[in-house]
């Protein structure tokens, strides 16, 4: 049953990510899994705010006005984060109303998914500029590598936490199906 709980996991994920935009796949609580997003949860590691922390990130030791470099862009870019994911959602709103309006045009529904697209933009840019915060203005040259590993490290704890209770939610036997009582 665990097999078949990783296959039917890995198969939703695999149909799931390839044709979806990030803020697509945000929704769906897997975009950070992205590894240009990875520096944000590497970064609430570093300053204590998540509870789980793999070895790897242990090892990269921030001084200390690196941890307070590292708290402003991180909540600066929290901040910004909310605001473009919030647009990110009206716009996709914005899209799903114009393509079920029956009045609506093409013209209308292609201005809709560039408005959509801009935003999703916006959010993939705020999310490069952390990542490369991060790397080339907090850290040191030769803690780049350790960083990388965190997050890396990171990455397979945080898929290994959403297979876990993806296979939590699947029923644990199959449930027989169940067939009207025969009328004589």
């Amino acid at each position: 049953m665990k097999l078949k709980c990783v296959m039917t996991a890995a198969t939703a994920i695999a149909l799931m990510v390839p044709g979806m935009a990030r803020a697509e796949v945000e929704q769906l609580d897997l975009g950070a899994m992205a590894s240009s997003e990875m520096a944000y949860p590497m970064a609430e590691t570093l300053l204590g705010i998540s509870a789980e922390e793999p070895q790897s990130c242990k090892d990269l030791v921030l001084d200390d006005t690196q941890k307070g470099q590292m708290k402003e862009a991180y909540f600066n870019f929290r901040k910004q984060r909310n605001t473009l994911g919030a647009e990110v959602r009206n716009a996709q709103l914005d899209v799903i109303h114009t393509v079920t309006d029956p009045a609506s045009t093409k013209d209308q529904a292609t201005a809709a998914v560039g408005t959509l697209k801009t935003a999703m933009g916006a959010l993939g840019d705020a999310n490069s500029a952390f990542h490369l915060t991060v790397f080339y203005d907090i850290l040191k040259p030769e803690q780049r590598e350790t960083a990388w590993k965190c997050m890396m490290d990171m990455k397979k704890m945080m898929m290994q936490e959403k297979l876990k209770r993806m296979c939590e939610r699947m029923p644990k036997e199959p449930t027989p199906p169940t067939t009207p009582p025969a009328r004589h």
